[in-house]
């Protein structure tokens, strides 16, 4: 509305329909405003009183709409850069509260009318957006922007109202959008995490044969420049890595308090049970003592914050009380690839000797791992009693027994439900001949689904009859 700020209302409303004004402007006039923020947030983090006595609501209504609108801003490098505005304008952590730009910015974050409705939103949208930019340079790109857009979440969620926003959303969206973007940060975290633990051997190794200043001088003097610029080239490398996957890792951390509803469903649930187990078997398993290295801290590497954190989010996961945390123990336990309880047991024990969890984790902790022995026990006497399963019981790329069969549309391929899906939230093709395939077209096999429940029971009955 003219004359003052819009009401959230109106923004929704607005983004629903683009003003046939607002197509005829040309783009650098947003690219410019924006650049001139850029510029303002940058000056105001050297002299803080530059902006305290300006108005800065419109332009954080410019910002959170227009950020979260790709029909408005076609170009996700420019939405990039209004997350860069945002992250200039966080409160500095440690910052005095009673320093006047601290205020300032902690009240636009806190008390804006639809920043609180809509910023962490929209900025769930665009570290979506932001996978498929058409840039030459865009696998590199997203993990920088996402980056800051982890650490304005990790700010917002400190604040009530933001977290209450991000609930709804992640409730309201939890078999849709919110379950893609749960999908790419755990695509994220898997690549970051273990290109840091592959670098960290390479990093190692480089650094002892160095130590060792007679071998290392016998070299030829370009063989050791080349080794030279190969180590801190690893270096840079291993800091980005494990700064970004950190911040997705925190993510995941913080946010399974409360959201595990898209964590948990069928098509995502043996994707976070997989990952978490491939990476308790780097911190724990005999694997760790090659990712040992002379000051860590100088690559962001904490082995036991990094423990920690993996261990409360598979706490986080088995706690909800619907049968969903079951399912996940029943994931984390039927990972064939990385699952054994010895490595659950060396977690608790190194859990426990450097105190990384309160009394009463401990105790949960502990109750999971009874969960994860118990299941293996039921599994194997599952296995007895099914025996050898019919060859169109199994999914073709799993070879599991299907539980909710579905035919795809065009390659007639028979598969499980969860195992499609889990495929279409990263690519919306056939895996059998590459045609465009969505979740609404695939077929059920209701008589192939009844013959499966039959033929279990028939299996079961003949053991107890044994």
């Amino acid at each position: 509305p003219r004359g003052g700020n819009p009401t959230p209302a109106a923004v929704t409303a607005a983004s629903l329909r683009l003003p046939r004004a607002f197509q005829m402007l040309p783009e650098f006039f947003v690219d410019d405003v924006t650049e001139l923020l850029l510029f303002t947030a940058r000056v105001a983090e050297r002299q803080p009183r530059f902006l305290v006595d300006e108005n800065l609501d419109v332009f954080m209504t410019f910002l959170v709409v227009l950020m979260g609108c790709p029909d408005h801003v076609h170009n996700p490098y420019l939405r990039a850069k209004m997350v860069d505005v945002l992250h200039h304008w966080i409160p500095p952590i440690g910052a005095s509260t009673h320093h006047p730009w601290v205020q300032k910015m902690s009240n636009i974050f806190d008390l804006h009318p639809i920043g609180t409705r809509m910023l962490v939103g929209h900025l769930l949208r665009l570290y979506v957006d932001i996978e498929f930019t058409g840039s030459n340079t865009q696998f590199y790109d997203k993990f920088n922007i996402r980056h800051h857009i982890g650490e304005i979440l990790e700010y917002l969620w400190g604040i009530p109202v933001h977290q209450q926003s991000w609930k709804l959303f992640a409730s309201e969206e939890a078999g849709g959008f919110y379950l893609k973007f749960v999908n790419m940060l755990v695509n994220d975290a898997i690549y970051l995490l273990d290109e840091g633990m592959k670098k960290l051997p390479e990093v190692r190794r480089t650094l002892e044969a160095m130590e060792d200043l007679q071998a290392w001088n016998r070299q030829p003097p370009q063989e050791q420049a080349e080794r030279e610029s190969a180590l801190r080239q690893n270096e840079d490398l291993l800091r980005q890595d494990l700064l970004l996957a950190n911040v997705h890792i925190s993510l995941m951390e913080y946010t399974t308090v409360e959201i595990t509803r898209s964590f948990l469903l069928p098509e995502m649930v043996e994707r976070i049970a997989t990952m978490l187990n491939y990476f308790l078997k780097y911190l724990v398993g005999p694997e760790r003592k090659q990712l040992k290295v002379n000051n860590p801290e100088k690559y962001g590497w904490d082995p036991r914050k990094m423990l920690r954190q993996i261990v409360k989010i598979y706490m986080h996961l088995a706690a909800p009380s619907t049968g969903e945390g079951d399912q996940f123990a029943t994931s984390v336990a039927r990972d064939g690839r990385s699952f054994s309880e010895e490595l659950f047991l060396e977690a608790r024990g190194i859990v426990d000797r450097y105190a990384l969890l309160s009394v009463e984790e401990m105790e949960a902790f502990d109750v999971f791992i009874e969960k994860l022995r118990s299941q293996v026990a039921a599994d194997a006497q599952e296995d007895e009693i099914l025996g050898d399963i019919p060859d169109d019981f199994l999914d073709p790329v799993m070879c599991t027994l299907m539980r909710d069969p579905v035919t795809l549309p065009s390659s007639k391929v028979v598969m499980d439900r969860s195992s499609i899906q889990r495929h279409l939230l990263s690519d919306q093709t056939d895996p059998f001949n590459r045609s465009r395939l969505t979740v609404d077209m695939l077929v059920p096999e209701e008589d192939l689904k009844r013959k499966i429940e039959e033929w279990l029971q028939e299996q079961k009955s003949k053991k107890l009859k044994t």
